[in-house]
């Protein structure tokens, strides 16, 4: 970035040539910066009223006449820059998203109330829908830019403890501990297909696609057509509760971790298991597939994690340093990004077996990690028992800030789950002890186009 600002300087002709869109595609594309989609305008309407003094604490946020400024500025989503080169305004808006993220007062939060006083077992995002599950039996689709509950999905008669969005925003599904898959329409929440076969809680699933597959305590999986509603296979062969699921369809591979301590792959086509991978000497709670390299990542109750070669049906390396249930992961590339129950969040080589960092110390978790996400920009994000949301600096072990503190962190309140966009961060809050309300935080990480 500072070449091309030194040669924009050498003269009109130079400037001319560093205001070339097509050099800026080029920049972004060999950065891996895809095109953005339409700046939010959700600082504003139903965002007006930030999630301070909710018993949250957004620990850098604009306040008073700052905000207001910010604000009015967000107004103008596309500026002088755009128009003379999209792509470089792209580069740039990237580039404010960042620091965003990293270093300025966040711009935009609210608070999404629903669920009660019940517990939010899973949360994901699709563009501008947001879904939350419960052990309340039921589903919520929100509307993030408008702040506001959509429908409740009702039908299960079991706590709903997984879910998944379709990348073409057609269906949300869900896992029941009723023993049932349902399929329902994100269009206006009407149920599509109730899928019976399981025999006991469905506990993970993958989608890919239009094919669901379905782990369950009943030890066996499921491959559902979410179109047709039609189990195109039934894959059986754990002998304990199927806890993780990955699969790839273009692959045609589906790896299944279960509480038997072991993992398996399976020919999605023919159903046929074609490797137990062993080693783990207790449950597999989390999973990874990276098709493309044919390498799958195991974390388990045993304190390891484990990377295997799924054409060898071999292990490669073991990660070992944790002292408790690893309870989320991420790669990117060869960096794997790990936490658990030990307030521990550590990064891993897997090239050859490493621990490049340990994410702790006095600006760490002080209780058990619930959940992370690795973005792109070279940092992640994790949420913790403790009611903190912290953001690192992968690349060099370093704490970057809190985002977010409970007031009832530490004596009940907690922070259960997170899912972020390049824009975008929802953490879904709560307590099993009635000291804190259940909620959806939302902070506001967009900037408009230069």
């Amino acid at each position: 970035m500072a070449d091309i600002v030194r040669a924009a300087c050498v003269s009109r002709f130079w400037r001319d040539i560093c205001e070339d869109d097509r050099m800026w595609r080029l920049k972004c594309e060999r950065e891996g910066l895809e095109a953005l989609p339409v700046p939010s305008e959700r600082v504003a309407g139903a965002w007006e009223q930030t999630a301070m003094g909710n018993g949250v604490t957004i620990v850098d946020h604009y306040k008073g006449a700052e905000l207001e400024q910010h604000r009015k500025s967000r107004e103008q989503s596309y500026g002088s820059v755009y128009s003379r080169s999209a792509w470089k305004a792209t580069y740039l808006r990237r580039c404010r998203i960042a620091a965003n993220w990293r270093r300025l007062p966040i711009g935009g939060s609210m608070v999404l109330r629903g669920h009660e006083e019940h517990v939010i077992t899973c949360l994901q995002i699709q563009g501008d829908m947001l879904v939350t599950g419960s052990d309340d039996n039921t589903l919520r689709v929100w509307s993030i830019s408008q702040g506001k509950l959509l429908f409740t999905l009702v039908g299960h008669t079991g706590g709903v403890w997984t879910s998944q969005l379709s990348t073409d925003g057609k269906y949300i599904i869900s896992g029941s501990t009723d023993r049932t898959v349902k399929v329902w329409s994100a269009k206006d929440g009407s149920l599509i297909h109730t899928l019976h076969g399981h025999t006991s809680t469905v506990r993970c699933m993958s989608l890919c696609r239009n094919i669901l597959v379905s782990g369950s305590r009943d030890t066996t999986l499921r491959a559902w057509n979410v179109e047709t509603g039609v189990c195109e296979q039934y894959l059986s062969g754990h002998v304990a509760a199927v806890r993780c699921v990955q699969f790839d369809l273009d692959d045609g591979r589906i790896v299944s971790g279960a509480y038997d301590f072991t993992i398996k792959v399976w020919d999605y086509k023919t159903g046929a298991c074609l490797y137990t991978l062993t080693g783990h000497t207790n449950r597999v709670y989390s999973l990874l597939l990276d098709a493309k390299r044919n390498i799958v990542v195991s974390g388990s109750l045993d304190t390891t994690i484990r990377v295997w070669d799924i054409c060898k049906g071999a292990c490669i390396c073991v990660l070992s340093g944790h002292h408790s249930l690893t309870s989320g992961m991420q790669l990117r590339g060869d960096i794997l990004v790990s936490c658990n129950a030990d307030s521990d969040v550590r990064v891993w080589n897997i090239k050859d077996g490493s621990c490049m960092y340990r994410l702790h110390g006095p600006n760490g978790h002080t209780s058990a990690i619930t959940s992370l996400q690795f973005l792109d920009n070279g940092i992640v994000v994790t949420s913790g028992d403790d009611g903190a949301v912290k953001l690192w600096d992968v690349m060099k072990g370093e704490f970057i800030r809190d985002l977010v503190r409970l007031s009832s962190g530490g004596s009940g309140g907690c922070i259960w789950r997170l899912k972020a966009t390049n824009n975008l961060l929802a953490c879904a809050a709560g307590s099993r002890n009635g000291t804190e309300d259940t909620k959806i935080i939302l902070l506001d990480f967009d900037s408009g186009y230069p």
